[in-house]
């Protein structure tokens, strides 16, 4: 069952910058940090909404006027509230797996449910899904499954290195994955495809791994303390130490950590994922309670996009790119561990929210 939730921008009060006109979009969002410095005795001064020491957060000139929606998507299959795996894009529709092990599809055009499709994946109970080479995977019975082009399910060969953990990032060279441990610390795994030799280096946690022209950018973020993010560039994984179990030294974590450039590292802000469009990085960002849709420049955040004017979080989330349209997959321990709770989908300029079970408003 799916309900559709306006987004709900408020009262249209224009406001300005010196004489220049701020977009009435971002109203809800200067409302909540001009309390925020109201409470800490000081003054709003825009287009800026705060300035720290280590960094600034500003207002666009123009907001990217995204056209949002947000439903409620039910398991059609059991009381069992969310996925029993992150959800994935296959044939254009987008694949959750509920308990008892079913495959619940929806039409990511109209979110309406595919049950044409549903029939021919759901002959078998399945624990665990993954796109693999852009082929869907399925962990039933202690076995992996591939859907083959006939639609039927045959037994899958090759190794699936991450277990029974999502996948963040995969090309033709590399499976990618992640070990979070919180303020414990993680790692990120290069598994190659070919030699099936891993490659690892530190990282607390990774949630978005994209190619760049100059090497592979893994994005980490933390939510501890104040809260953290960072992005390590690695020109070739293959430098990395390789991973032969957990690391008897710190000796290893170092050789990792130097075997790449990092591009920035900030405290007191964290950054959830990412998409890349019109030749830009925007970053889904969480400052003060409240999550964003951001440029970085520097120091400086610019806010592209007030999403949903709520502070939307999450615990280990993970960012796909499917040829341009983007997923990212989020939890929140609070609700249902480590279970993904609900989804972002952008594709082109609609940008969905999906929430498993109910409404979950996070402010």
């Amino acid at each position: 069952m799916l309900a559709a939730f306006s987004s709900g921008f408020g009262q249209k009060i224009q406001r300005f910058a010196g004489n220049k006109p701020i977009d009435t979009t971002f109203n809800q969002l200067i409302s909540h940090f001009d309390e925020l410095h109201s409470y800490r005795k000081d003054t709003l001064r825009l287009p800026n909404l705060l300035v720290t020491e280590k960094y600034k957060v500003v207002l666009a000139d123009t907001a990217l006027h995204l056209t949002k929606q947000r439903r409620v998507v039910t398991n059609p299959f059991s009381a069992d509230k969310y996925p029993l795996s992150y959800s994935i894009l296959y044939r254009n529709n987008l694949i959750s797996l509920f308990s008892p092990g079913y495959f619940a599809c929806f039409t990511i055009d109209d979110w309406q449910r595919n049950l044409a499709l549903e029939k021919t994946l759901n002959t078998k109970r399945f624990k665990r899904h993954w796109l693999v080479d852009g082929q869907l995977i399925g962990l039933a019975a202690g076995q992996y499954w591939q859907l083959t082009t006939d639609n039927r399910w045959r037994p899958y060969k090759k190794p699936i290195p991450f277990g029974e953990r999502p996948k963040l990032f995969e090309d033709a060279t590399y499976l990618v994955y992640n070990e979070c441990n919180g303020e414990f610390g993680g790692r990120v795994f290069f598994f190659d495809k070919q030699t099936k030799k891993t490659y690892w280096m530190e990282s607390t946690c990774a949630v978005w791994v994209r190619r760049s022209s100059a090497g592979y950018e893994v994005m980490s973020s933390l939510g501890h303390g104040m809260g953290s993010a960072d992005k390590q560039l690695i020109g070739d994984p293959h430098s990395l130490p390789a991973w032969a179990g957990k690391p008897a030294s710190r000796v290893a974590a170092t050789n990792s950590l130097s075997k790449s450039t990092t591009l920035f590292d900030l405290y007191g802000v964290q950054l959830f994922g990412g998409v890349a469009r019109d030749q830009q990085i925007f970053y889904l960002a969480h400052i003060l309670d409240r999550t964003c849709l951001v440029s970085l420049l520097g120091s400086t955040f610019t806010v592209v996009d007030a999403l949903f004017n709520d502070g939307l979080y999450t615990h280990q989330p993970a960012t796909t790119n499917y040829d341009g349209i983007y997923v990212i997959n989020l939890d929140f321990y609070g609700i249902g561990r480590y279970r993904e709770v609900s989804l972002l989908v952008l594709k082109n300029d609609k940008l969905t929210l999906l929430d498993w079970h109910e409404l979950h408003p996070r402010f």
